[in-house]
């Protein structure tokens, strides 16, 4: 007679089903995590954009600079929280970076100069890139690695779920009241969301609790540390080994080109569509479409990880937003902007599984922090070229148009960097992997 299987150990009070792996634990604080930083995204910062500029007069720079601050700000922090977060864990960093963020958006609704905004966006962009968002891909890195691709693709509905439920919200509340209310509503949502399951759920690493990743249970002599039957999971490779790949800088370019084009293109759609003839109500629908097809689409995209490699799926989805970049640059209808949403969402669904664990699934979970770290200012310097630039034709020409076709021709450098960065072989036999 077969023992029964043990226990899982009592990681959290806050977590009641103490039979089923903590993993699935730290997953429903990513995924409430991810939910409540799309505030700090372009698809929310779109639908704030045209009221905003209304209201206060502001130019389409002036509401860029803030986005290209936080982007840079977010990139440069990276590199020193992802350290931070191989060591000690994502729970204090989730924390304090949800408190940071809920304060800059109680400011935000008092804001009356453009650097207002530019310093208390930028800080709230940057917190949520380099401390919540990244908190929680460090976290789920570690607790997982065969059901990676589920994982990511269930965290990716609970951010692209934020988008699609927040759009039209939002847009009622300032109808009714104004765009002030309406970040002071999202200051709320960022407690209630991001600081108080990230207290509750997060933990370190499963080898902390005598797991290893997957829910698998780790030897007793190996509790506590690093784990040997961990390591025999998946490659880890140091940073020094990843720079001295060629793959590793190709995938900062395909990374970086994707998110210089995908920031400025959230930031700017909405008030595109605007100008192309279209309402604010059609435009917060065309969101509203694209964040809904992402979050329809994006489990789907993890299952298939788990079948495919990363690089396969970042080259699905930069072909596919080169198309969509075409067809918004020429939208002047409401079903052609919603064609646009439609291929656009699925495209972002995809990209949404790709980024999440693009440096782990190469590289491995036991140095990720610190390699995306690395990587995150490399990208953030290109950064701000896409929002600036969108803003710069949209004061300079009255619209959008060219910069649009712009980032269709930068999808198309991404997509032969995905196609050069072939897969790794194992991390060479000389490397040490000390515990931190």
């Amino acid at each position: 007679m077969s023992s029964p299987k043990p226990t899982q150990p009592r990681i959290s009070r806050f977590w009641p089903f103490k039979n089923l792996y903590y993993g699935w634990a730290v997953l429903v604080a990513g995924a409430f995590s991810s939910f409540a930083m799309v505030p700090t995204q372009g698809p929310i910062v779109g639908v704030f954009n045209q009221p905003m500029r209304d209201d206060l007069g502001w130019s389409a720079i002036d509401i860029s600079i803030a986005f290209v601050i936080g982007s840079v700000g977010g990139g440069f922090m990276s590199s020193v929280v992802g350290r931070v977060l191989d060591k000690r864990g994502p729970r204090v960093v989730s924390v304090l970076a949800g408190l940071v963020i809920a304060t800059a958006m109680v400011a935000i609704s008092r804001m009356t100069e453009p650097w207002h905004w530019w310093v208390l966006f930028g800080v709230a962009r940057a917190t949520a890139a380099s401390g919540a968002q990244l908190a929680t891909l460090v976290g789920l890195a570690s607790w997982f690695v065969r059901k990676r691709g589920r994982v990511v693709g269930l965290l990716g509905v609970g951010q692209r779920g934020g988008q699609f439920i927040m759009p039209l919200p939002l847009v009622a509340i300032m109808a009714f009241t104004s765009w002030r209310e309406a970040w002071i509503v999202l200051a709320v949502v960022v407690i209630l969301l991001q600081v108080l399951p990230s207290a509750a759920l997060y933990r370190r690493r499963p080898e902390d609790y005598g797991l290893l990743p997957d829910g698998a249970e780790a030897p007793p002599e190996e509790r506590g540390g690093v784990s040997k039957a961990a390591d025999s999971v998946e490659d880890s490779w140091t940073l020094a080994q990843a720079k001295r790949t060629r793959t590793l800088w190709l995938l900062i370019v395909a990374q970086g080109g994707v998110i210089l084009c995908l920031n400025a293109t959230n930031l700017h759609a909405a008030a595109h569509l605007q100008d192309r003839g279209l309402s604010l109500w059609q435009a917060g629908a065309v969101t509203t479409v694209f964040a809904g097809a992402s979050m329809l689409t994006v489990l789907p995209w993890g299952f298939a990880m788990e079948r495919l490699h990363v690089r396969t799926l970042g080259l699905m989805s930069t072909a596919m937003l080169v198309v969509a970049m075409v067809l918004v640059s020429v939208a002047d209808t409401f079903p052609l902007a919603l064609l646009f949403g439609f291929i656009y969402g699925i495209a972002i669904g995809a990209w949404t599984v790709v980024s999440r664990m693009l440096f782990a699934n190469y590289f491995g979970r036991r140095n990720f922090g610190a390699i995306r770290g690395f990587a995150a200012p490399l990208m953030a310097i290109v950064n701000p070229a896409g929002p600036l630039l969108a803003a710069y034709f949209r004061d300079s020409r009255g619209e959008f148009d060219l910069a649009f076709y712009f980032f269709a021709g930068v999808f198309v450098l991404s997509f032969l960097a995905f196609l050069l960065a072939t897969p790794l072989k194992n991390p060479p036999p000389t490397a040490v992997f000390v515990a931190p």
